[in-house]
């Protein structure tokens, strides 16, 4: 017997046969192959894992910034002198002024921080599937109940009425292009200027109109239902996100408790408007995107991207600002095609993306052939632009700490309606016009620094310290049964006294969740690519702790030391939480410089929920250890 085939014994007791010295050879000479795959690698998940804290550190510093505005202030719908019913106008009240709201506030979350508490420590029945479904079927009952009693017949907000008399003409003239068969007007009541420059409405268009022909009066109630709907889809998304943020039963608890308190977003689904459909629709988006980041096999996780492309384009269809969640996503696929050293996922998810933008220009061309006219170019991103960095002038006016009102910093006004008429529906002559206005505004905040600061301070409180975020207003512009409005400013009136205590709650939660959200961010940004001991670890990230696509699979295959690219450390830091950040960060860096309106800003103040649960759940677990003489995170 030869003695390369000679069956030696081993250190552990086995017996293994010996190798023939050239297959040896040959196995040590691709040993340095394999060193250098695992050097690459490493090094793109070192790029990688840049990326992410960049972008967590980026979040962390606007969730800072808007946990600032919120602690020294808060904002109050002022109440016309007319009906004494809510408007767009908005009191703001600082430390520096009258202080009583601001306790009151302090209060609420007082209130808000104790009943995250009670669901932490005895809320077990708000964890699992049937938590879930009982939550979504609350919801839904309680948005009924709303609109059975608001019973709405008309609306009173502007976009909505201008439609709805688009509608009608149609409807009276037995087809839709009898809407746009004249006598013509302004762009607010001439369907050819208002769906030209407003292409996107024309999804909102379709939807009220059949909603009228099918259910008459009645059809602004079914409009309601439909809203609740999505925003029930939107409940589930929320819940379904903080599972995939973490693993702690208490921070979900603490999400149901936090979900089932932001009113804002069930008083939305009265607007007659696309806004609560497509906040519902862009958290269901979201929730399937980080389904498939955390997919272990790959035709899953093509499956969960693939089923992202339906509300992705619902939400798009009905109000294209959602957009910015779609941004989001590709910002957190690219972060981890760089980490993964694989861009399948980047790939696929700008081909939703960009599939479902295109899809959603249908209704506005299925518009377009129905009236029989040729629309010219649309107001532009940069016209549009423009007005979140000029003086407002005319919807409404601030009033800081009881001074003089005074026109919303970043408020809507006519000038870009103007600028898109004057250039003759040409988008160059729109963009040569907004550029120069644009250029002209950085001039003055450089030029006046103190100009600048008080400009976007005041902005940014009218945006992010409403408790409301004017879905109290908006539900206030569904018109009733015999003609007016609902009232909900006359707090001598019951519905109005709730509205106020309520508003007391919600500024107390509104403070405690982006002291959560900031505080869980700050902290995911320090521990993000960091082992349980804060080493860095090494090799190719995976997706997520129950493995991920391209994972450890993916990892042994190409002979690569397979990590999670999640931080064990006292919690988690999943891909969730970056796509989550990854919103907020969009969001805030468009409202910081577009038109200011608090409704705009809800859905990012709505997505940051998981990230607070997560947040509260961190800071009681810090005070259970602290109190037992022991600190573990």
């Amino acid at each position: 017997m030869s003695s390369d085939n000679a069956m030696m014994p081993a250190t552990d007791g086995a017996v293994h046969q010996s190798l023939p010295g050239r297959t040896i050879a040959r196995k040590v000479a691709r040993l340095p192959e394999r060193s250098s795959a695992f050097n690459d690698g490493d090094r793109w998940r070192r790029v990688g894992d840049g990326l992410a804290r960049l972008g967590l550190a980026l979040c962390a510093l606007m969730l800072g910034v808007v946990l600032l505005v919120v602690v020294l202030s808060t904002v109050w719908l002022m109440v016309g002198a007319e009906d004494g019913n809510l408007t767009q106008s908005m009191s703001i009240y600082t430390w520096a002024g009258p202080k009583a709201s601001l306790i009151a506030g302090a209060v609420g979350g007082v209130v808000t921080a104790a009943l995250c508490y009670v669901a932490w420590r005895h809320g077990s029945v708000l964890d699992g599937p049937r938590a879930t479904r009982a939550l979504v079927l609350g919801a839904l009952v309680f948005q009924v109940l709303m609109i059975l009693g608001i019973q709405a017949r008309d609306t009173y907000w502007g976009d909505s009425w201008m439609i709805r008399d688009f509608v009608h003409k149609a409807i009276e003239g037995g087809g839709v292009a009898a809407a746009f068969s004249g006598p013509y007007g302004t762009l607010f009541t001439d369907a050819r200027l208002y769906f030209c420059c407003y292409p996107f409405q024309a999804s909102l268009f379709w939807i009220m109109y059949a909603l009228r022909l099918a259910f008459g009066e009645y059809s602004y109630m079914v409009f309601q239902l439909l809203s609740s709907l999505a925003t029930c889809l939107g409940v589930w998304a929320l819940l379904d996100l903080g599972s995939n943020v973490g693993v702690s039963a208490g921070a979900r608890r603490i999400l149901w408790v936090l979900v089932a308190m932001c009113l804002p977003m069930y008083w939305l689904s009265a607007f007659l408007y696309g806004n609560a459909m497509g906040c519902g629709f862009a958290l269901a988006f979201l929730a399937l995107q980080a389904r498939a980041m955390r997919a272990d096999e790959l035709r899953v996780a093509f499956r969960w991207l693939a089923l992202s492309f339906v509300p992705l384009v619902l939400a798009l269809c009905v109000k294209a600002t959602f957009v910015l969640f779609a941004i989001a996503a590709v910002l957190a696929w690219l972060v981890l095609a760089v980490s993964r050293k694989s861009a399948w996922g980047l790939a696929a998810c700008l081909s939703v993306v960009l599939l479902a933008r295109s899809a959603a220009g249908l209704p506005f061309e299925a518009l377009r052939a129905a009236s029989g006219y040729e629309f010219g170019d649309a107001l532009t991103t940069l016209n549009h632009l423009e007005l979140g960095l000029r003086m407002g002038a005319g919807e409404f006016y601030v009033s800081v700490d009881g001074g003089a009102p005074e026109f919303a910093p970043g408020g809507w006004s006519n000038h870009a309606n103007a600028t898109w008429f004057f250039s003759g529906e040409s988008a160059d002559i729109q963009n040569e016009i907004a550029a120069g206005e644009i250029a002209a505004d950085v001039t003055e905040f450089v030029s006046d620094p103190s100009y600048a600061a008080r400009f976007f301070s005041v902005k940014l409180a009218t945006e992010w310290a409403d408790p409301t975020y004017q879905s109290l207003y908006y539900l206030s512009m569904c018109g009733i049964p015999g003609g007016g409005r609902l009232n909900l400013g006359d707090a001598s009136k019951p519905l109005g006294a709730i509205s106020s205590w309520l508003t007391y709650l919600l500024d107390g939660y509104q403070t405690v969740e982006f002291a959560a959200a900031f505080g869980y961010v700050a902290w995911a940004c320090r521990r993000w690519g960091r082992g349980s001991e804060g080493k860095e670890v090494a090799g190719v990230p995976a997706a997520d702790p129950a493995g991920g696509v391209g994972s450890s699979a993916g990892a042994r295959r190409h002979d690569v030391a397979p990590t999670p690219d999640v931080c064990v450390g006292g919690g988690s830091v999943t891909c969730a939480t970056l796509l989550i950040a990854a919103t907020f960060f969009t969001g805030f860096g468009c409202y910081l410089l577009w038109e200011a309106k608090a409704v705009y800003v809800l859905p990012f103040a709505i997505v940051v929920l998981p990230l607070a649960a997560e947040g509260l759940e961190q800071a009681l677990q810090w005070a259970k250890s602290a109190i037992g003489g022991e600190r573990s995170i």
